[in-house]
């Protein structure tokens, strides 16, 4: 693993690159695209294992943090959508840079997963797309998170209602959302993309109530060659004992697995 900084010197972001370790050699690499907020670190342990066994079958991996998360360069108040694909697009290029690929593969979880999505349906030259559990819906997303602030934190003597703050933004667990996040947010529906993100997908659904299924129906009128799978598993991006760490390998297990199978 190779840990550094790419991008533009006003904008930089932090990556880490697993190098090819066994397996026969892939014309194809693969960037892990993260969640957002407490849901970024809760999932940070089971994205470094699946760099990991992807980089054992002979895949380059690039794991990055967009723009003003984790490691990476900016302050902690997340911004907009557009910049967050923005950043997908730099690390398909460094990602094309250091491994000499030209094929490449996006995986993301939760809105990792959606940003994903946006990216490869506006760029068109992605090769494999992995949803795993995919924020379909942006209200919805908005509604989830503040229900786990509130679940979470309402018992506590700060007595949170809804995590605002200063009446310019909205904290969740820790993580201050910008207004034009939330806007942008609001705007997603995945249901609504027409253009087709990638010449395969794999969608992935953890408990089968979270609409994956029918994205899955959307995605194939779009012509790309669509697999659905259902893995009973935890949500992992739960700050509860549900998630917490974990690492599911069955998921990770089926991910790698599909992936070797569609870029042999």
């Amino acid at each position: 693993m190779v840990p550094f900084y790419f991008g533009p010197p006003h904008k930089p972001l932090f990556g880490c690159y697993h190098e090819p370790r066994s397996g026969p050699p892939r014309q194809c690499g693969v960037i892990l695209c993260p969640p957002l907020g407490y849901e970024y670190i809760n999932s940070h342990r089971a994205y470094r294992q699946l760099a990991v066994r992807l980089s054992h079958v002979g895949f380059p991996v690039l794991l990055f943090d967009f723009y003003g998360s984790g490691d990476s360069g900016g302050d902690d108040e997340l911004e907009g959508i557009p910049p967050h694909l923005s950043d997908i697009s730099t690390a398909i290029d460094e990602l094309r840079r250091r491994a000499g690929v030209a094929k490449v593969c996006l995986v993301g979880l939760r809105l990792g997963g959606t940003l994903s999505m946006m990216a490869g349906a506006e760029r068109g030259d992605v090769e494999g797309l992995v949803l795993w559990d995919p924020v379909i819906d942006g209200r919805v997303y908005i509604r989830e998170m503040t229900t786990v602030h509130q679940d979470l934190l309402g018992p506590s003597f700060s007595r949170p209602k809804h995590g605002t703050t200063n009446g310019t933004a909205i904290e969740i667990l820790g993580f201050t959302l910008a207004h034009s996040l939330l806007a942008d947010l609001e705007t997603i529906d995945l249901l609504a993309i027409r253009r087709k993100p990638a010449k395969s997908t794999l969608v992935l659904e953890s408990d089968g109530g979270g609409g994956a299924r029918g994205l899955s129906e959307h995605l194939k009128s779009m012509e790309t060659r669509l697999e659905y799978q259902l893995l009973p598993g935890p949500r992992i991006w739960l700050p509860d004992r549900e998630g917490g760490l974990l690492v599911p390998a069955p998921t990770l297990h089926s991910i790698v697995s599909w992936i070797a199978r569609v870029q042999p």
